[in-house]
């Protein structure tokens, strides 16, 4: 039976920034693949609108008939709506997703056509690391109506973004790096996932999710020999690339001593101007973002900003990945502390039994702005006209160091509790972090914190309606 692979792509959209790396991803797969002389079919679909893609997907699977293997490559914008994940097509719209986007449903749907023994997926897109099926005891349950093996390899977990990079996604690079790991022997799958996980082990950003229902016994290539030539070319490549950067080192003439080695990194670090300016652009355009008037029927909208790390829902958040953050500065404490609780061995019993309830250890958290910012924290708070509807809360916060600023993002949804009054710890709706460096544009971040936040709330209002929305009527018996 035949191999097949079908590799998707998308640069130019409509509604989101453009990612001109991924032509160079869908090429560089594209050569990867067929280096493998494995696959009879590889079909690349590249800048398709939602209906296009979809049916050139159905095409290309029509083309396969119970193959060995079906491969699913896609890299492109990725969203998520109410726990199911949305591969963009070029004209996405959040506010239809299903129609402007394939789902992660109905792109099994169609997979499941081609009967395929295995397939495979990988996805190199911001927050494609989704649970496949939701159940109470698997994953991915057995079902001998599904696929009959699955490995999916996705970039990042659900929270996290996909990195882009020059000329190939961060993610895209090191598959291909992964694949190309062993010169003799056949590779098999589980050796590409065990080699991702090691080249993003210490990548707290970015975190790569794997699904897997299969023997392991899976093989990419059976004989890793037939790469040699890709290698070849691709070490030349990288050599030139080398040979042109040392050419360009030697002309700029590099610092040498320890004053022109500290007057240079001097020049690159953040000042007080630019940190304003930076957390200006952010806030500002992010405000600007969130203030539509499409929830002025049913939210009161109050901003709120503060010069420290004031709101305590973001606290853990910021200390958890600042305390693990090298940095050359103390711009931010962050401390946190576990301690074993002093108990008396006379009362071990109760030792034992603060195991079981979670309290044998002692916490401590402590975080602090060291520097002087005018503004540190944003607070966007949609408060419901309606006693029906929930409280959203969004906070976002600016941790500075000399060469990066740490952006946190913390949403909260909060029921009524009280006549005019709700619960000060709401349900978490979105946890994310982002470490730019000062000179970056904020435009990217922007984007995906206001699309989240007003996401959630059409979602809210949308399962309100569901909910409030009488039960059809039942026809009478005659």
């Amino acid at each position: 039976m035949a191999n097949a692979a079908i590799l998707v792509g998308n640069v130019n959209y409509q509604k989101f920034p453009k990612l001109e790396c991924c032509h160079d991803d869908l090429l560089a797969m594209e050569q990867l693949l067929r280096a493998t002389e494995k696959y009879e079919e590889i079909a690349i679909i590249e800048n398709e609108e939602a209906d296009g893609l979809k049916s050139k997907l159905r095409a290309a699977i029509d083309k396969v008939k119970s193959p060995d293997e079906l491969l699913f490559y896609f890299t492109g914008h990725g969203h998520v709506h109410q726990d199911e994940f949305f591969h963009c097509a070029t004209n996405f719209d959040s506010k239809r997703p299903n129609d402007t986007g394939l789902s992660t449903t109905e792109l099994h749907t169609l997979l499941k056509l081609a009967d395929a023994s295995l397939v495979v997926k990988v996805i190199d897109a911001c927050y494609s690391g989704t649970l496949l099926v939701k159940a109470d005891s698997e994953w991915f349950p057995q079902n001998k109506d599904g696929f009959k093996n699955l490995i999916q390899i996705a970039s990042c977990l659900d929270s996290q973004n996909s990195l882009t990079g020059a000329p190939l996604s961060l993610f895209t690079d090191k598959f291909r790096t992964a694949a190309l790991r062993k010169t003799e022997g056949p590779v098999f799958y589980t050796d590409i996932i065990s080699t991702l996980r090691d080249v993003f082990i210490e990548n707290n950003s970015q975190i790569p999710f794997f699904v897997s229902q299969h023997t392991a016994r899976e093989q990419f290539i059976d004989d890793a020999s037939k790469l040699n030539a890709l290698r070849k070319a691709l070490t030349e490549v990288t050599t030139q690339a080398t040979v042109s950067i040392a050419v360009a080192q030697e002309a700029v003439q590099p610092p040498v001593t320890l004053l022109e080695r500290l007057a240079a990194a001097d020049a690159q670090v953040v000042t007080p101007d630019l940190m304003s300016r930076f957390v200006d652009k952010l806030f500002d355009e992010l405000i600007k973002r969130v203030s539509t008037s499409e929830f002025a029927p049913f939210f009161e909208m109050d901003v709120a900003e503060h010069a420290g790390f004031d709101e305590s829902t973001a606290e853990e958040h910021i200390i958890r990945v600042m305390s693990n953050e090298k940095r050359a500065d103390n711009f931010v404490t962050a401390e946190h502390t576990r301690k074993l609780r002093k108990t008396n061995p006379l009362f071990a019993n109760n030792l034992f039994q603060q195991y079981l309830d979670g309290n044998a250890y002692e916490e401590t958290w402590y975080l602090r702005l060291n520097c002087t910012m005018a503004r540190t924290q944003l607070r966007i708070t949609l408060t419901p006209k309606f006693t029906n509807l929930q409280r959203v809360v969004l906070v976002v916060t600016c941790a500075p160091s000399l060469d990066n600023c740490y952006v946190f993002e913390i949403a909260t949804q909060h029921l009524l509790r009280d006549f005019g009054k709700y619960d000060p710890d709401g349900s978490e709706i979105s946890r994310r972090w982002w470490k730019p460096k000062w000179h970056a544009t904020t435009d990217g971040i922007v984007q995906q914190i206001a699309t989240k936040f007003t996401d959630t709330v059409r979602a809210h209002l949308e399962s309100a309606e569901k909910r409030l929305s009488p039960p059809p009527a039942t026809p009478a018996r005659l």
